[in-house]
């Protein structure tokens, strides 16, 4: 059992990119603190209530780091992907020039 989740933790690590790991632990947190703060609820509810607003926080950066990280993906990721794929098109349309001219 132990074993599975090693390498089911190993393959997530291996697939996924740092961003959408960090996005995974917002929501892992999210969900574990509700069911904290539902438990615990019953026996102190102001401690209850106190996970719960940390729970929303935590729910709550989940959509500003979404937000945050589709604009930035939108407005500069994409600009920088673009101009180095025009870098290394351009030479190789100067190599087809310089053996049109021979």
């Amino acid at each position: 059992m132990i074993r599975v989740i090693k390498d089911a933790l190993i393959e997530w690590s291996e697939t996924t990119d740092g961003r959408e790991q960090l996005q995974h632990a917002y929501v892992a947190a999210a969900l574990s603190l509700v069911l904290v703060a539902g438990m615990l609820g019953l026996i102190n509810y102001d401690l209850g209530q106190k996970i719960l607003f940390v729970a929303i926080l935590a729910a709550a950066m989940f959509f500003i780091n979404a937000v945050a990280w589709a604009l930035l993906q939108s407005f500069v990721l994409l600009k920088i992907s673009a101009s180095k794929m025009s870098k290394k098109v351009a030479p190789s349309k100067r190599a087809k020039a310089d053996k049109a001219k021979k």
